[in-house]
């Protein structure tokens, strides 16, 4: 049977997306490349396959302009971000002016936090936790 392997990519619509892209760099450091099309900014993270050990450009992170002005308020997604450092991270946030939502949750695999980006998407922070398998 086909199944689905992993994550191709995150696509967010906004309706200011260089101001977004922006927040992104600046706020999370992010760095994005303005896309050929010139709508939209994108960020490529390698990964290494699992099964074939090749490394490829994927997932990318994108931020597209939105074709119609989109509603306010909250969105049906999270965007999932790993960090190398959870609590430094949310340290460098806190002097940025950005709210963390609620306590952090940490369990046996990874620390976990939430933000909220300038359009109101949610932003969990992802700290794995590696164990001895």
């Amino acid at each position: 049977m086909a199944k689905v392997k992993g994550i191709g990519g995150v696509f967010i619509y906004s309706n200011d997306a260089s101001r977004l892209a922006s927040w992104y760099r600046d706020v999370l450091g992010v760095e994005t490349e303005k896309h050929p099309d010139g709508q939209g900014y994108y960020k490529v993270f390698p990964t290494r396959d699992v099964e074939t050990r090749v490394v490829r450009e994927n997932p990318v992170f994108a931020i597209n302009q939105a074709e119609r002005e989109l509603a306010g308020g909250e969105r049906g997604f999270v965007v999932n971000l790993r960090v190398d450092d959870l609590e430094g991270v949310l340290d460098q946030l806190r002097t940025k002016g950005v709210e963390v939502e609620g306590e952090m949750l940490i369990w046996e695999r990874g620390k976990h936090a939430w933000i909220r980006d300038l359009d109101g998407n949610k932003i969990e922070l992802y700290e794995e936790i590696l164990t001895g398998r």
